[in-house]
């Protein structure tokens, strides 16, 4: 199982000197075992993993969290979803009483974007539910569950069975211990080979965004230790969150480098 990190941060875009390394790209992962490639989200790095992918014909599984605009930016330059030598297949939760394809590009229309994306749109759409899996091809499982976040978030365990490799998929979620919300959801991340975690804030800046939907990277470290997950990355940071404050952030954190890493554009893992 492979990993590529397009878009390591949270709620805009955000580019300047001093974000360089780690890059201001939005939501969104590419996922590739054997001859399967998933992306998750479609935030704002969907624009290089698009270019990535090239025009050559593909079959594409797109599993997208929810709709937040950090979260689907990038569906504008995603020029796969309508050119029909290719076959992509986007999964995602109903929200309300609209086709689901009118939910997921329903941000990409006049006067706000200059084409109506649902109409050109070829690509298929399928409704998933909470705790409802399915599975992709004969090798890859999916298990989407609810994440602590407003407008039906989801978040998502990824089965390699082939290989027993399991990712989980966890960004804007809150994190909480009380047992009679969370206990569901660390029974979904029990023994991950590696969790892609919410880390928007340090402890100090949470304190006044608690409510918000996101959790500190210091929650990160102790879901890790609470699930037995091997590897854990850190990701979806506060877009003000400079180069030098990342470092300082990996500075002082144990096992960074070998079971826990400070997401970048472009980082690749293995598992």
């Amino acid at each position: 199982m492979n990993i590529k990190i397009y878009g390591s941060r949270g709620t805009m875009p955000f580019f300047g000197r001093d974000n360089l390394k780690y890059g201001g790209n939005t939501s969104c992962v590419k996922v590739t075992m054997g001859g399967q490639t998933i992306i998750i989200d479609c935030g704002s790095g969907l624009a290089q993993a698009s270019k990535e992918l090239g025009q050559s014909p593909l079959c594409l599984d797109v599993l997208v969290s929810h709709l937040h605009l950090d979260h689907i930016i990038g569906l504008g330059s995603f020029p796969q979803a309508w050119n029909d030598e290719h076959y992509i297949t986007f999964y995602t939760k109903s929200r309300d009483g609209r086709p689901l394809a009118e939910q997921l590009f329903g941000a990409f229309k006049p006067p706000y974007w200059p084409v109506d994306l649902a109409r050109i749109n070829l690509a298929g759409v399928r409704e998933i539910k909470e705790d409802e899996p399915f599975m992709l091809g004969g090798d890859v499982r999916v298990v989407p569950f609810a994440s602590n976040h407003r407008d039906g978030t989801l978040a998502f365990r990824i089965e390699y069975i082939k290989e027993g490799k399991t990712l989980v998929h966890l960004l804007d979620h809150e994190m909480d211990y009380a047992p009679d919300k969370h206990e569901a959801m660390l029974r979904y991340c029990k023994g991950a080979d590696l969790i892609v975690f919410d880390s928007a804030y340090t402890p100090e800046d949470y304190a006044s965004k608690r409510g918000w939907g996101h959790s500190a990277y210091t929650d990160g470290i102790a879901l890790a230790e609470r699930a037995n997950a091997k590897k854990l990355v850190f990701c979806h940071f506060d877009q003000k969150y400079s180069d030098a404050k990342l470092d300082g952030i990996a500075d002082g954190i144990d096992g960074i480098g070998s079971r826990f890493f400070i997401a970048y554009d472009g980082m690749e893992l293995r598992l």
